[in-house]
């Protein structure tokens, strides 16, 4: 028996128009007997139809039929459909979705959730609290993405007690610079490959005669060691990585270097620049003078001092 607030599972797709400039013209011309909603309704940018989130009914019938071979090239194209189950109706679906696209960073600045990106909702579970969790999933029961570097697709189940948090529900869902960070790098190959690329721009006579593999495993180990500062701004590791590769592979080994960047009294944020700053040029190049190669694999700082 259904609870008097369910009804049976239904299932819903969500499609970024605003990367398909023809998504939502073709959605109305080709398929005008299928419902939709635009969570940008009831929104100052209601009016931007074609470029707005469309969460579409999907027919109970539409068994990779005429609407599914339809999102499938744009779900392969770029990440821009997700697939929704949930037991709400589509407006109820809607707005709920609406409601939780507003969020609060910098302790007052309103900004967009843009959820219906794949990058952004994978990453969601990782990166929201349990409360957050909660009250974000609580409108759906499963919501599956594709991911295209792995080529297959991820599942998100509804945590067990999901259900609205009252303050969430009253007042935009907060995140922390931290929860951003890991919401734009939720797929860690994606500062891989900025840092590759950083390393191809600033130094490619440093990954001369490597394998891309080899390359590929130094940028993890350089994003695992900066980690373990604290420091995990994407930013901050592209170039404690860029150091790594131009510089020394071990210069977090010189006692200056491993002080400032263990340096509580300094925002995590704002250590690496503060080195980079406070650092002579002489201290810089006894740690060119220094350097171990094997230090580029390492994912922990050495045992020195």
């Amino acid at each position: 028996m259904l609870n008097q607030d369910q009804g049976p599972i239904q299932r819903y797709a969500l499609v970024d128009c605003a990367v398909h400039d023809d998504a939502f013209r073709e959605l109305t011309s080709r398929f005008a007997s299928v419902r939709w909603y635009s969570l940008f309704e009831d929104t100052p940018e209601e009016d931007l139809l074609s470029a707005s989130p469309i969460l579409i009914e999907v027919p109970a019938d539409d068994t990779r039929s005429a609407l599914h071979e339809w999102l499938l090239p744009y779900e392969r194209r770029t990440p821009s459909v997700t697939w929704i189950d949930s037991h709400l109706s589509l407006p109820v679906l809607g707005s709920m979705l609406t409601s939780r696209m507003p969020c609060v960073i910098n302790d007052d600045d309103l900004v967009v959730l843009r959820f219906w990106d794949p990058r952004i909702l994978l990453g969601l579970p990782s990166a929201l609290d349990a409360e957050q969790r909660r009250h974000f999933f609580a409108p759906v029961r499963e919501w599956t993405a594709w991911e295209p570097r792995r080529r297959q697709y991820y599942t998100i189940t509804a945590p067990s007690d999901a259900a609205p948090v009252p303050r969430y529900v009253a007042m935009p869902m907060p995140l922390t610079d931290a929860q951003r960070e890991q919401l734009m790098y939720y797929d860690k190959e994606v500062l891989y490959d900025r840092i590759v690329q950083h390393w191809v721009e600033t130094c490619p006579e440093s990954l001369d005669g490597m394998e891309h593999a080899m390359v590929r495993e130094i940028a993890i180990a350089a994003v695992a060691r900066c980690s373990s500062y604290g420091i995990h701004t994407a930013d901050d590791q592209v170039l404690f990585a860029g150091l790594m590769m131009s510089v020394s592979p071990s210069f977090d080994d010189h006692p200056s270097v491993r002080r400032g960047l263990r340096d509580e009294s300094i925002p995590p944020d704002e250590r690496l620049e503060r080195v980079i700053d406070d650092l002579d040029e002489a201290v810089w190049d006894q740690i060119a003078q220094n350097k171990r190669y094997d230090a580029l694999f390492e994912h922990q700082p050495s045992a020195l001092a």
